[in-house]
């Protein structure tokens, strides 16, 4: 067998092999390999349960929480939309709600792990008499293990861990620390990231290799593949690498669930070339002061704000790379963006607000419900 036919049996086999399994084995109602990423202003109640309802996994994003109650009231009201999850008269493993929760871990060791516990208690469950936690946690940018740990000493048998990763590196890492699901995120990728990332079609066969070769421990976890995937080839293109599903964000941000609003969502369909027309920035981090660590950026949309950040770099040169420049450019505001930001927020004007999107975005023409793009996505109906 030649070296390339021994690497691609190694991709197909990696979820065959001890550990997690598939997706479909990670949580029994899940009938389909796709998971909605945590989206803030996007991943909203309705849009949940729509992917619950057809069979995938979603993800609620936790996000920048203050408010507790607020959290678990909303997992509450998520929960009344989402079909037949009345509880067993007993408590078993597969008892659990049909979603996950996904958190940012530099933000929830600002806040404390009092949220995470009580959702691992089941308190955004609507029952009154068995409370059942969500399915899965998902933990990016930052130390999860804390996290992790408490996972696994307070959640209920059967409780997944799903981590983000933008490196090698970090997904041996994951492996090592046992988690779950690995989900492998490449720059195409909408909302935040690593500054430093491969593109996915590299990273993912490489991830895979070095999962696969890691002799520190035998279990393989689920792969799945995340970043500017909108269309059923792109899926059938990882699959074939090894991966054991996908995670989608900008392809559910235009659908008819997702509370975002309608003229945004237009103008993602209308959007071409994503490559060309999103760019990466720390420029609105900045401006909301949200204190994002170094090396973490997002891509939008390009609007006029990511306009005067790309001018300000060129006038002053390479010194301000890596998105130093963003920074540089609200602390003089030659051009009046911080007047301009409180003007736009309290108008939700997008044209200066932040459009978070991947570079698939170019792919996507026209708007439907969740559930019709995720048959689109994996090609049951054209």
């Amino acid at each position: 067998m030649s070296t390339s036919n021994k690497l691609l049996h190694t991709f197909r086999h990696l979820t065959r092999a001890t550990g997690s399994g598939t997706v479909r084995s990670l949580v029994p109602r899940v009938t389909r390999p796709i998971l909605s990423a945590p989206m803030n202003g996007w991943s909203g109640p309705n849009l949940v349960a729509a992917v619950a309802n057809h069979g995938g996994l979603p993800i609620y994003p936790i996000g920048y929480y203050t408010d507790p109650a607020k959290i678990l009231q909303e997992l509450k009201n998520t929960t009344t939309l989402i079909h037949d999850v009345d509880p067993p008269a007993t408590p078993n493993n597969t008892d659990f709600l049909p979603y996950a929760v996904g958190f940012i871990s530099f933000w929830l060791e600002r806040q404390g792990p009092e949220l995470l516990l009580a959702i691992l208690r089941g308190e955004g469950d609507t029952s009154s008499t068995h409370k059942r936690p969500p399915a899965a946690y998902w933990f990016s940018f930052g130390d999860y293990r804390p996290y992790l740990a408490l996972v696994r000493e307070h959640g209920r048998p059967g409780s997944k861990v799903i981590v983000q990763v933008n490196t090698v590196q970090e997904a041996v890492e994951a492996q090592n620390n046992k988690v779950d699901v690995i989900v492998v995120q490449g720059t195409e990728a909408g909302g935040h990231g690593a500054q430093k990332v491969s593109p996915l079609m590299t990273l993912l066969p490489e991830v895979l290799h070095a999962l696969h070769e890691n002799k520190t421990t035998s279990l393989v976890p689920a792969v799945l593949a995340a970043g500017g995937i909108s269309t059923a080839l792109q899926f059938k293109a990882v699959e074939s690498m090894g991966a054991s599903g996908v995670v989608i964000g900008t392809g559910f941000m235009p659908t008819d669930e997702a509370p975002g609003p309608q003229w945004a969502k237009d103008r993602l369909l209308k959007t071409q070339d994503g490559g060309v027309n999103t760019v990466r920035t720390r420029i609105f981090d900045a401006l909301r002061e949200f204190d994002w660590p170094e090396g973490y950026d997002g891509r939008v949309v390009r609007n006029l704000v990511t306009e005067r950040e790309a001018k300000y770099e060129q006038a002053h040169g390479s010194e301000f790379n890596e998105g130093a420049a963003a920074f540089k450019l609200l602390k003089e505001d030659h051009s009046g963006v911080k007047a301009d930001w409180v003007k736009a927020t309290a108008e939700q004007d997008f044209n200066l607000l932040p459009l978070w999107s991947g570079t698939g975005v170019g792919l996507l023409k026209k708007q439907m419900s969740a559930a019709a793009f995720m048959d689109l996505l994996l090609g049951e109906k054209q």
